[in-house]
């Protein structure tokens, strides 16, 4: 730790001893100046938990030798996030160092929440995992959305954020140094896709937007498809029979599809088209299979309504036809006799 560094916080340990011995349960040291990367323009990363609302105003930001600083107060919930990769910043408790505890019990918390993000990175790839990394995927997707209807390149800059994300949650683990060896860290990684570092470094050596978009869309589609990929060998297929009642459900988005095709009431078709594909696509998802005949929606013209419709009914027969194979009943009543005697059943 730089000279200056260990002046500031012999400093703030005095003014807590002195002041805040019964207001503030940790402050521990997290970034540069515990990972030995620190320089003289480095500031020092410190966060402590209050306990109190006089505990809260202990929180500064200041400038010390030129040097932006954060004295961060946060609570325990917030550091529990980092420590369950609920927040990415997983480091910031991974790799801190705890200089102040009041008292043992405090100590004992803040090795625990230590401990639970190593065990993490120390453990399997969990459905947990997964489940948060295709958050991060969707957040990754909206800023890509956000970069082509704004040509903001801070979005950019963000889908590479996520994008980390997701790799650092498929491979269960976090960035040590952050953003100063990002792709040299996962390049290391056990889990990635063909052609990521390329990707990602397309991303960084943009020099206009257009770039940006092209490079970015290269890289969520590598990485979503991957994910998918990792997602399927992790996790075991639902069987067949969790699919009963699913057509009986869904088969009013056919319908809609048939009588608005003839009525030529696009939205409509598009509207219902677009739900009947989410549900197959979900289904494809879980059953851990993938059906071309199933694929209905970038079939979609608005002009050629009629055409659509047959495409609509060859994936609707191939769907019962997968359902009768993996021995998947349709309950469909002929009478109101037959419906009587069901619900009395």
């Amino acid at each position: 730790m730089k000279a200056h560094h260990q002046a500031l916080l012999d400093t703030i340990l005095k003014v807590i001893k002195t002041d805040y011995t019964d207001d503030i349960s940790i402050l521990f040291l997290y970034g540069s100046c515990v990972t030995g990367t620190a320089n003289d323009k480095s500031d020092l990363d410190m966060i402590f938990v209050p306990k109190t609302e006089k505990g809260w105003k202990f929180a500064k930001t200041f400038i010390w030798k030129d040097c932006g600083n954060d004295l961060w107060g946060t609570s325990w919930e917030k550091i529990e996030s980092f420590a369950n990769y609920d927040d990415m910043r997983v480091s910031v408790i991974a790799d801190s160092k705890l200089v102040y505890y009041a008292t043992e019990e405090d100590r004992q918390r803040y090795k625990a929440l230590k401990k639970c993000a190593y065990d993490i990175e120390n453990g399997g790839l969990t459905a947990d995992l997964i489940k948060k990394a295709e958050v991060h995927l969707i957040t990754a997707k909206q800023y890509f959305g956000e970069l082509c209807l704004n040509n903001d390149l801070t979005f950019a800059g963000g889908v590479l954020y996520k994008i980390s994300d997701v790799i650092c949650l498929i491979n269960h683990t976090f960035l040590h140094f952050g953003t100063k060896r990002m792709l040299e860290e996962m390049s290391a990684f056990k889990r990635l896709p063909e052609g990521f570092s390329d990707a990602f470094s397309a991303v960084v050596n943009i020099s206009t937007v257009e770039q940006a978009k092209s490079s970015c869309h290269t890289l969520i589609s590598i990485v979503s498809a991957f994910l998918k990929q990792v997602k399927r060998e992790l996790i075991a297929p639902i069987p067949f029979s969790a699919l009963a009642g699913l057509y009986e459900e869904i088969s009013t988005h056919w319908n809609k599809i048939y009588v608005n095709c003839e009525e030529n009431n696009a939205t409509i078709v598009l509207m219902a088209a677009t739900s009947l594909q989410a549900e197959l696509d979900n289904v494809q998802d879980r059953l851990g299979i993938s059906i071309c005949g199933l694929q209905i929606i970038n079939s979609y013209n608005a002009k050629k309504l009629n055409e659509f419709a047959v495409i609509a009914k060859k994936a609707q027969q191939a769907f019962i036809e997968l359902l009768k194979n993996n021995n998947v009943p349709i309950v469909q009543f002929d009478s109101i006799i037959q419906l009587e005697e069901a619900l009395k059943e």
